[in-house]
C-alpha cells in the first residue's frame, strides 16, 4: 500500500495504491465522511488482481477542502474528479463505489462512458434526496428506530451537528466507541477507523470532515439527482444493496425498483449487511468484485 499526493492546480489530493501496473486499473470513490482507507480491507483482498486507486473526496481525509458549497456541486466536482482520474489513468478503467460516491461514479460514467468499463456500487448511486423526504414524512416514524430527515434543511443541521459534534478526549475512548458502531472489528478496520479522525492542537481528537463540506455534499446531491441520469447510463453496473438497519428496507427496496428497471443493472440484496457493506463484509465484496469485473 502506498499513500501519495496528486496536485491538480491548487488542489492537494490524497490517494492510495494498491497492486501493480499491468493489472485492470480499478478505482474507488468513498462515501460522505469516509476517507480513502474505507477500501482497506477490500484492497488487501483484490491487490494481486487490480492495480488499484483509492481517492479521497475534497474536505475528506488529507485532500484540500472546497472553500464553498457551490464548488460541491456536480459539475465542479466531476471536473475535479477528471483531472484527478486523469493522472492516474488514460485508458479504461473500473469503478467501486460506495453511497455518496456512488452518485458521482454515475455522473462520471454518463459523462465519460468511454473511460468506465464497468461499475461496482455499494449501497450507493440510487438514493433520490426529495424522493426520500415524501417517505419518510408520510410513515410512521415510531416505527423506524431513528429518527429520518423530512427536508433539505433538516439533512443538513443533522450532518453539521453529528460531524461537528464527533469529539473525544483521546483515541482510546474514540476507538472504544467506534468499535461498538460496526458489526465486525479488526485491526485493519482500526486503520480506516482512526483515519477518519484528526488531532487537534488542544489534543481533541475530532472528525476530520466539517459540516460545512457535508453541507455542500448533501445539496449536491438534492440538486443533481442520479434519477436524471438513469436512462442516460449505458455502463454495466452491479448493485450491491444493504438491508440494515430495518427501518430504510422499503425505502431501499422502492428506489432499488426504480434503479434497476431504468438503468438495467444488476441487483445483490446482501442480507444482513448495514450501509458500510464493505466493512460488513469485505471478503464477500472482494468476491463480487472479481466476478463482475473481469
Amino acid at each position: 500500500m502506498k499513500e501519495k499526493f496528486l496536485n491538480s492546480g491548487d488542489m492537494k489530493t490524497r490517494v492510495y495504491e494498491w497492486g501493480n501496473e499491468g493489472k485492470p486499473t480499478l478505482i474507488c470513490i468513498h462515501g460522505l465522511g469516509s476517507t480513502s482507507l474505507s477500501f482497506l480491507e477490500v484492497a488487501n483482498f483484490l491487490k494481486d488482481e487490480y492495480h488499484i486507486f483509492s481517492i479521497d473526496l475534497p474536505g475528506h481525509g488529507k485532500t484540500t477542502e472546497f472553500k464553498t458549497d457551490k464548488e460541491y456541486e456536480i459539475p465542479n466536482l466531476l471536473k475535479w474528479l477528471c483531472n484527478v482520474i486523469d493522472l492516474i489513468e488514460k485508458d479504461e478503467l473500473y469503478l467501486m463505489a460506495h453511497s455518496w460516491g456512488g452518485c458521482i461514479a454515475l455522473h462520471y460514467a454518463v459523462n465519460f462512458p468511454e473511460k468506465v468499463k464497468k461499475i461496482l456500487l455499494l449501497d450507493g448511486g440510487y438514493h433520490v434526496k426529495s424522493f426520500e423526504y415524501e417517505y419518510f414524512s408520510k410513515v410512521d416514524k415510531s416505527k423506524l428506530g431513528f429518527k429520518p430527515s423530512c427536508t433539505l434543511d433538516e439533512e443538513i443541521q443533522s450532518y453539521e451537528s453529528d460531524f461537528d459534534g464527533y469529539v473525544f478526549s483521546n483515541w482510546e475512548s474514540f476507538l472504544e466507541c467506534e468499535k461498538n458502531n460496526y458489526l465486525r472489528w479488526s485491526d485493519l478496520l482500526e486503520v480506516a477507523a482512526k483515519d477518519l479522525m484528526k488531532k487537534e492542537e488542544s489534543g481533541e481528537i475530532r472528525f476530520a470532515v466539517r459540516g460545512r463540506t457535508a453541507r455542500g455534499a448533501i445539496k449536491s446531491m438534492y440538486k443533481y439527482p442520479t434519477d436524471e441520469l438513469f436512462d442516460k447510463i449505458d455502463v454495466p453496473i452491479l448493485l450491491l444493496q444493504a438491508t440494515l438497519p430495518d427501518g430504510w428496507r422499503e425505502i431501499r427496496e422502492l428506489q432499488v425498483k426504480k434503479f434497476k428497471e431504468e438503468t438495467n443493472s444488476i441487483v445483490r440484496v446482501l442480507e444482513g449487511t448495514t450501509h458500510l457493506i464493505h466493512w460488513d463484509n469485505p471478503w464477500l465484496i472482494a468476491k463480487y468484485t472479481m466476478e463482475w469485473m473481469r
